[in-house]
């Protein structure tokens, strides 16, 4: 007779959480009974500045971190939801909308905004085949997909499969922060009369065939949230979702996508519904492992982990790992187990949780066993379920769950699977051998691979596939609880000599063809086949039995994987001894397809991470470029040839850079070494120069003085809204085009227009499409690139991200991709559109002589800046389009831009690198006694400027270089003294490098100001002193009324922008 391990729990009293119609209205936070949008925006008001998460700000975490709070995240959700209403509409049915990106927080805010449209969210795994997203696509009727811009080659391998589908980028999460729209509007339920709305759609490993979809509902997580009501066992801890409430609030780690289970409960469940825990992400590109996470936990203080076992044991391995878990309050591993020794070493020095769980029954409660029993998990006896031995495994018994109507508010099943009674879940565990009701994980029923890091592939269409190999009797593939998976392929019996030596690679190109059929982690490596000596085991009917296969050969795969050294063929590309660039692009490029054949698909400008290029193929990597690059070096040490060296230059070109350089001079390449440096800017430019398009015949110039088209991009940025408002009353010009990739731009616009006295009428001149600069025909429908193509004189590209943080290789996609797409644009123009870029005087500031008004292109005068050194090349790049192809260009090198002149107007934005670096000195009382000459202009000058410049534009197809800067430069001792007499005597005036050391210190991050440290890295970079850099301005002065009566930046202007700013 089965045993019933527990009893149900009574179906608790209904809950309601009825999000009220004013703010300040009482709210019902009854565990179990809550929706999470409306939590969300709830904290938001009631809890504004409460933790969400915490993000790095840039992909070097020395630079520090970013806290998201509630109101920000509501922010960036009421903006996605913005934007997915202004494309698609909301929903009445919920329909399903589809999100694939990159692990940021792009998927939190697209998850809540879905959800207030109406939606419900799917989110594929990118790793997966595109037959197989397509097959979830079809199977919960999904049109449209979101996408962050860095997937876009996995979005367009899902289009060759399923063209029908409708793509759209979804903006940075940064844009999203930095968004300032209305809070999204939509109608407030109860939670019993919307617990059955569907919200998410994950899907199941696929052990049978295709995945599944699994939809859950509101109820499916008001399940989690209900756990704090379970009842107490007498005498017992439970150990269910309540761990996570941290009273005074907490920070964890958690290294799982947001595809799966574990990272969307981490990023979206564990810090809206508890009280409270908050996620810490790692850098969105940088696989999770022992040596980041490390890093992490220097930068953050962290009271719990939640990671696969795998990430552990390797930051156990750093030196003085074991310190890292001392401050812990507990660990959470799920996946795999531990091995013996490492969760013998943890144990002593914190708590080990593993959690059991699915993805179709979510987790198990369980109460806290013994600590030397930290292996093994009990059950919450509330909980009905079945330990039932099972006919396949001696000694193991397989899980069985049981649901009914008192289940309803403990068990996710009710929701999931709505109508299943019994679930077999296929998952088997081991009793202990001698305490009653204790139990550890042992692995699946069917032939699902788990690897250590907590990834789960199925091994089937692979081994069917290698084994259709005429000399192959047999394929198995091995790797259960393994840092990689490993092939044992069984030759058939005639298969001797040295067909047998050569059999790898005989079989390999069918290898490389069944690596195709399985996502990244579970694909197989040369340096992990075996080939057997002895048959496989098999059933009755011929089918390989897997486990007894396995335990037959386990002595040949533990020697397996306990070799270090990976398999590097015998033949690697050869080089000349004279190691020209081409030369070097082209053997690197043949080491990188070798080990990762998507890259074939990729540009050598494209980064090899958004292709799909993952730890394990890092791995592999790193070992034949070292032996590669060793054989043709005089220095046979290519030690420094490490996985980081890949994340830092994830491109082939840039690869090709340090290789050459290494190659020909023989010093380990440097990423602040100016030789790579300007070697990456000359690649950039030699790469978006190459094939420049010519003018088409009917574009010769034929604008009229009476119809003056403009368009525009980045028109809702700070400069340009000044620049529209200065335009847009220009009787000379007739249209303009607002291009951008906000959806909503246009109500944001013309109202902030309108409040800037811009006459309504003038507004009936605006058109807003809505772009992705990056993309070929800037995102456009055929058509509206068409109109484009007609209508316009001259493309003013404003569009560029302002952030000191960011390296040049960030700049390249969309930011330089996107100047090619303008001169592809005007190359096929009917009015030889004139591209009128906005570039910025750090592209020249380390000239030795006065910039004059021509192009930048020595880049050593660019400032060592990723920002300076985008302007710079961008300038090179389009003074070749306009020598090689006529494209008409104008470089409006402008300077720092202050404030506006007008008192009333919004103050200089807080977030731009002085008002960190003010208010932080006021908060420490100490003042940087000389940085540079201010020669700054008000930020409604220049757009005036600007406006009196493209007012100008000649019909020429003549390049133009106008330094936009004040004409009468003050030194920086004009601002310092402000700062004296604003913050008092107790200021001290200290030289530079002593401010730079304070403002470094531990004591001044605590009281830091967001983006204080790029505030420091620009001031460091501009010197302490330096001598006045002179401009050229006559060509400026000539064609702008308004540059002849620029005044110096004065003490009454600096008063009036500190008095905006409260300082």
């Amino acid at each position: 007779m089965r045993k019933i391990l527990s009893t149900a729990l009574s179906e608790s009293t209904s809950h309601y959480f009825t999000m009220a119609s004013s703010a300040n209205s009482p709210q019902s936070l009854d565990y179990g009974a809550r929706l999470l949008h409306q939590t969300l925006d709830h904290l938001s008001v009631v809890s504004p500045s409460r933790l969400y998460a915490s993000i790095p700000k840039t992909s070097d975490l020395s630079q520090g971190f970013r806290d998201i709070t509630f109101q920000d995240m509501a922010r960036c959700s009421d903006f996605v939801a913005t934007l997915i209403e202004a494309n698609i509409g909301r929903s009445t049915s919920f329909e399903t909308v589809c999100f694939i990106g990159i692990p940021d927080l792009r998927s939190v805010a697209v998850f809540f905004g879905a959800v207030k449209c109406g939606y419900k969210v799917l989110f594929p795994s990118p790793r997966n085949p595109a037959t197989t997203n397509a097959s979830l696509l079809e199977q919960t009727k999904c049109t449209t997909v979101f996408y962050a811009e860095e997937v876009g080659p996995i979005v367009k391998q899902l289009l060759t499969v399923k063209p029908e589908v409708r793509c759209l980028t979804v903006p940075s999460f940064q844009t999203m922060l930095e968004s300032n729209g209305q809070a999204f509007p939509y109608e407030k339920q109860t939670y019993q009369t919307a617990k059955n709305n569907p919200i998410l759609v994950l899907h199941s490993s696929g052990s049978t065939g295709l995945p599944k979809p699994i939809v859950m509902t509101h109820g499916t997580f008001a399940v989690l949230d209900n756990e704090r009501n379970l009842p107490q066992v007498p005498g017992r801890t439970k150990r269910d979702f309540s761990i996570w409430d941290f009273p005074g609030g907490g920070k964890f780690y958690h290294a799982f996508p947001y595809f799966h289970l574990a990272g969307f409960l981490s990023n979206v469940i564990n810090p809206t519904f508890t009280e409270a825990s908050s996620p810490v992400l790692g850098p969105p590109l940088q696989p999770p492992g022992g040596s980041l996470l490390k890093e992490i936990m220097q930068h953050q203080k962290l009271r719990a982990l939640y990671i696969p076992p795998a990430v552990a044991e390797q930051l156990l391995q750093e030196p003085q790992g074991i310190d890292f878990f001392k401050s812990l309050d507990f660990l959470v591993y799920t996946g795999a187990p531990f091995s013996p020794n490492a969760g013998k070493q943890l144990i002593e020095v914190t708590d080990l949780v593993s959690l059991y769980g699915s993805t179709e029954a979510f987790q198990v409660p369980q109460v806290v066993p013994s600590k030397q029993d930290w292996a093994y998990m009990e059950w919450n006896p509330t909980f009905k379920l079945e330990m039932q031995p099972s006919e396949d495994e001696q000694g193991a018994y397989e899980m069985v769950l049981f649901t009914d109507s008192t289940t309803e508010s403990m068990s996710a099943l009710n929701h999931n699977m709505p109508g299943v009674t019994e679930w077999r879940t296929k998952d088997l565990f081991m009793p202990h051998p001698t305490k009653k009701n204790l139990w550890k994980y042992f692995g699946r029923r069917d032939d699902i691979i788990v690897l250590s890091n907590s990834e789960k592939f199925n091994p089937v269409p692979m081994e069917l596939h290698v084994q259709g190999h005429p000399l192959l009797a047999g394929a198995l593939v091995v790797g259960m609880g393994r840092v990689r998976a490993s092939l044992l392929l069984e030759p058939k019996p005639h298969v001797q000599g040295d067909e047998r030596q050569a059999l790898i690679q005989t079989v390999w190109p069918r290898i490389e063809e069944a690596n195709k059929l399985v996502p990244g982690h579970g694909r197989i490596l040369q340096s992990n086949i075996i080939i057997a000596d002895k048959p496989f085991l098999r059933a009755g009917k011929g089918t390989i039995v897997r486990k007894l296969t396995e335990q037959s050969f386990k002595e040949e795969i533990d020697a397996l994987y306990s070799q270090t050294k990976l398999h590097v063929p015998a033949k690697l590309p050869t080089l000349r001894a004279t190691f020209e660039h081409e030369a070097v692009l082209q053997f690197v490029r043949s080491i990188v397809v070798s080990c990762f054949p998507a890259a074939a698909n990729a540009s050598d400008g494209e980064d090899l991470f958004s292709h799909g290029l993952d730890s394990l193929k890092i791995t592999e990597l790193v070992a034949f470029l070292k032996a590669g690059i060793a054989e043709h070096s005089k220095s046979s040490d290519a030690s420094w040839i490490s996985p980081e060296i890949i994340y830092l230059h994830p491109t082939i070109n840039q690869l090709t850079i340090i290789f050459s350089a290494f190659l020909n001079s023989g010093k380990v390449p440097s990423g602040s070494n100016d030789i790579v440096r300007i070697a990456n800017m000359e690649n950039i430019v030699e790469t978006y120069t190459r094939d420049l398009p010519k003018r088409s015949e009917h574009n010769a110039s034929s604008q009229k003085d009476s119809d003056f088209c403009v368009a525009i991009t980045g028109s809702t940025g700070t400069l340009g809204t000044y620049i529209l408002s200065s335009i847009v009353m220009k009787e000379s010009i007739t249209r303009i085009y607002c291009l951008n990739r906000n959806p909503a731009a246009k109500q944001q616009q013309e109202s902030i227009l309108i409040s800037r006295g811009v006459p309504e009428h003038y507004l009936s001149k605006l058109q807003f499409m809505t772009v992705s600069i990056g993309q070929p025909q800037l995102g456009l429908s055929a058509e509206d690139y068409d109109r484009l193509l007609e209508d316009v004189d001259l493309m003013l590209h404003n569009a560029w991200k302002l952030d000191f943080n960011l390296s040049l290789p960030s700049y390249e996609t969309p930011y330089i991709v996107s100047v090619r797409n303008m001169i592809e644009l005007s190359a096929k123009s009917k009015k030889n559109t004139r591209i009128c870029f906005v570039s910025s005087v750090s592209a020249a500031m380390e000239s030795k002589s006065t910039i004059q008004e021509t192009p930048a292109l020595d880049f050593t005068a660019a400032l060592k800046l990723g920002y300076a050194e985008s302007k710079c090349v961008t300038e090179a790049i389009l003074t070749a389009a306009n020598r090689a192809s006529g494209i008409p260009v104008t470089i409006l090198r402008v300077t720092q831009i202050g404030g506006s002149t007008v008192r009333t107007d919004p103050p200089w934005p807080t977030k731009e690198w002085l008002y960190p670096l003010l208010k932080t000195s006021k908060s420490l009382d100490i003042i940087a006694s000389n940085v540079a000459t201010i020669d700054w202009i008000p930020i409604d000058q220049a757009a005036s400027v600007i406006s009196d410049i493209i007012s100008s534009t000649p019909k020429s197809n003549d390049l133009q270089v106008f330094n936009v800067v004040n004409p009468n430069p003050v030194p920086w001792k004009v601002l310092v003294e402000v700062q004296q007499q604003r913050f008092g005597p107790q200021a001290k005036v200290v030289p530079l490098q002593d401010w730079i050391r304070t403002m470094e210190s531990d004591n001044a991050q605590k009281i830091a100001e967001p983006n204080l440290k790029a505030a420091v890295k620009l001031v460091s970079t501009l010197g302490d002193g330096r001598d006045e850099i002179k401009y050229a301005t006559e060509q400026a002065v000539r064609i702008s009324k308004t540059m002849t009566s620029i005044k110096p930046i004065d003490r009454v202007i600096l008063e009036m922008w500190f008095d905006q700013w409260g300082l």
